[in-house]
């Protein structure tokens, strides 16, 4: 009988848990949700990037470039860089802190 209720138990949190998953795109704004999948953006990269003051317009511009890494996007940014300049410089081989150097 105890392994019935314990059985139970497991089978009742499961089945909870797993109807109280959300949707991978919680929190962004259903008409823009559209536009970060045309543009190859996952639904974290998309909250991650909104976070930090991007749009799917401002991003585009950098997934065109080559930039798809939301990590990467906002780093090249905050250094000052546009889309196409961190595209010329990745397109060398260049990392960031070497184009930061080489810029300063």
């Amino acid at each position: 009988m105890k392994k019935i209720i314990a059985a139970f138990i497991v089978a009742s949190s499961l089945l909870a848990t797993g109807c109280a998953t959300t949707s991978p795109w919680a929190g962004v704004p259903s008409q823009e949700r559209q536009a970060w999948s045309g543009i190859g953006i996952q639904p974290m990269d998309a909250k991650f990037l909104r976070q930090n003051g991007f749009t799917p317009l401002d991003t585009k511009s950098w997934v065109q470039s080559g930039l798809s890494s939301a990590t990467s996007i906002i780093d090249w940014h905050r250094a000052g860089f546009t889309a196409a300049q961190a595209a010329k410089w990745l397109k060398k081989g260049m990392s960031l802190k070497e184009a930061i150097d080489l810029t300063s």
